[in-house]
């Protein structure tokens, strides 16, 4: 495992796995073996003869789960060309890389916030979480010139509340950092 948390671009593999994740991830693949050997692992008569060659076997899966999972993370890495552009033919700069995973969470993220944000918010500040929702991921802030800046300011501090609670529900004992732009 410490091979695996210290891969490059392995934080976003492990950053939702469980340890249990990869043992049940191998066992499934054991019992695929069986009935469907190209989706499965197919054990040998010598790792079924007892316990302690099956879970040898089962460590095996695992590593070479990780492993494969390690090669493809390190190959996912993009390079950054050497040289210059304007000198030399052929160089292309590298665009930013998109983290998929990063994505996932923000968008998870918005879909939680502004659903809570609906059901704790009263009827007055429904339209400034209308308008300061499709916006969310590219504004610097919600709308200010649109609405009165005290219904801006209840839902900036509401936002901030539900964002809390989400930092003490995924670490309970994070600090929280909010940035001021909400």
């Amino acid at each position: 495992m410490r091979r695996v948390a210290g891969a490059p671009g392995m934080d976003r593999f492990l950053a939702g796995a469980e340890p249990d994740d990869f043992v049940n991830a191998a066992l499934e693949k054991v019992l695929l073996g069986d009935s469907y050997p190209n989706q499965g692992r197919r054990l040998s008569a010598r790792n079924r003869q007892s316990a302690q060659a099956f879970m040898s076997c089962l460590k095996g899966i695992i590593n070479s789960d990780l492993s494969n999972a390690i090669n493809g993370a390190e190959a996912s890495i993009s390079h950054l060309p050497l040289g210059d552009t304007e000198t030399e033919k052929g160089v292309v700069e590298a665009p930013e890389p998109i983290d998929p995973g990063r994505l996932l969470e923000d968008r998870d993220c918005k879909r939680e916030l502004f659903t809570r944000l609906r059901e704790q918010a009263g009827p007055e500040l429904q339209p400034v979480i209308d308008a300061w929702e499709p916006n969310y991921l590219s504004a610097d802030g919600i709308a200010h010139g649109e609405f009165d800046r005290r219904l801006v300011h209840r839902v900036r501090l509401l936002a901030r509340e539900i964002m809390a609670d989400f930092t003490k529900e995924v670490r309970p004992q994070a600090t929280i950092a909010i940035p001021p732009s909400m």
